[in-house]
């Protein structure tokens, strides 16, 4: 499980998810704009209406910013980020 203790023997999540409101149709150019960026963000697959995009914990604020700047050549909006336990569900 991707989590790590402090502590406090409290579970902190190493990773985000983070769900972004995008026509199917661009997926693809938006894969294309992340993979200039290492180690930023991996993008996972739908859920539901949304691309679910998983962030390490330290890099979510890159992440959430170099898909705000992506905004500019495809039309996405982020729609909620979450913790994510360590699961790929």
């Amino acid at each position: 499980m991707n989590q790590v203790k402090t502590n406090e023997n409290v579970c902190v999540p190493v990773e985000y998810d983070i769900l972004v409101k995008i026509n199917k149709e661009d997926v693809h150019i938006l894969n294309y704009l992340l993979e200039a960026e290492d180690n930023v963000m991996n993008i996972r697959s739908f859920e539901g209406e949304f691309l679910k995009v998983i962030s390490p914990k330290d890099m979510v604020v890159d992440a959430i910013r170099l898909l705000e700047s992506a905004r500019t050549i495809v039309n996405l909006e982020i729609v909620e980020l979450k913790p994510n336990n360590g699961s790929a569900d």
